[in-house]
């Protein structure tokens, strides 16, 4: 496939601002992801969403400190919450405005024009309302036999087709394609070692996304793909084409654990990112419901 092909501007239109989310903006496509749920499990795929918690090591932190008072003197007292963080700590989304080049975000619209300090006018999180369709967890360090993936071990379009045909999904266009390779595991015990580097999809993977027209890749570690080293300067291609080229929403710092555990490999998969406007990301706390 070559690079001109993998691209999905203008397929919707030159004003199309949510990418292949288009696929599953429909009252069809949801009647049909509710017929997934079959025993009425509910899965959280968040993590913590605190200081100490998986979050990209350079700079994604969350800070938080509750304050309260007495209201009406001792007959109540109120507490609440304030929050510091960036919107791409702990479990959160990827808008398709996160990441651009030459000048051009998604869909063709500029950078000079749309993107700044306030963020992006075009292509939001705003204007993700909500995911709502199938989903599918392809258990990669299950299907190699390992509790984790090497560092900066990639995962290609073959190791993603092998694993699906062994688990006995057949991918559909509009879904949303969760990766595990157990790195989670590895944030509890070797934090160190978490830190450094990441397994996951390589640059083979953005065809196979635009070939099967999935609308969400994400995975259970910061970046939604390989990332071999912090301090170097690498050009990740999920990010720099899977965004802003194909359309392709990336979700990061996924908790895959107890889909692994139960061997849940489809569901009605059920994401809200909080409405900010011209934000890049959104944290959120998404479902798996089988």
């Amino acid at each position: 496939m070559t690079s001109e092909n993998l691209s999905n501007w203008g397929r919707w239109g030159p004003d199309d601002q949510i990418g292949v989310l288009n696929l599953i903006q429909n009252e069809a496509a949801v009647l049909e992801a509710v017929k997934l749920v079959k025993k009425g499990d509910i899965y959280s795929l968040a993590v913590p969403l605190e200081k100490d918690g998986p979050q990209f090591p350079l700079f994604h932190k969350t800070w938080r400190v509750s304050h309260w008072q007495h209201l009406y003197g001792p007959e109540l007292d109120i507490i609440d919450d304030v929050i510091a963080m960036e919107t791409h700590s702990g479990t959160h989304i990827d808008g398709i405005g996160h990441s651009w080049h030459d000048g051009q975000l998604y869909n063709g619209f500029s950078s000079d024009e749309f993107a700044s300090s306030r963020g992006v006018a075009r292509v939001g999180i705003e204007n993700v309302k909500h995911i709502f369709g199938r989903g599918v967890m392809l258990d990669v360090a299950a299907h190699k036999g390992v509790d984790h993936l090497d560092a900066a071990e990639p995962v290609t379009a073959v190791d993603l087709d092998n694993v699906a045909a062994a688990q006995g999904i057949e991918l559909k266009p509009g879904d949303v394609v969760l990766v595990r390779t157990g790195w989670y595991n590895l944030f509890h015990s070797d934090k160190e070692s978490w830190s450094k580097s990441f397994p996951g999809p390589d640059v083979s993977v953005l065809a196979w996304l635009k070939e099967h027209d999935v609308v969400a890749i994400g995975t259970d570690h910061p970046t939604c793909e390989l990332y071999e080293n912090i301090e170097a300067t690498v050009q990740m291609p999920l990010h720099r084409h899977g965004l802003r080229d194909l359309g392709v929403y990336l979700l990061e710092n996924l908790d895959l654990q107890d889909l692994a555990r139960d061997k849940v490999y489809e569901f009605l998969f059920v994401g809200t990112p909080l409405r900010i406007t011209h934000g890049t990301g959104s944290p959120w706390n998404p479902l798996a419901i089988a």
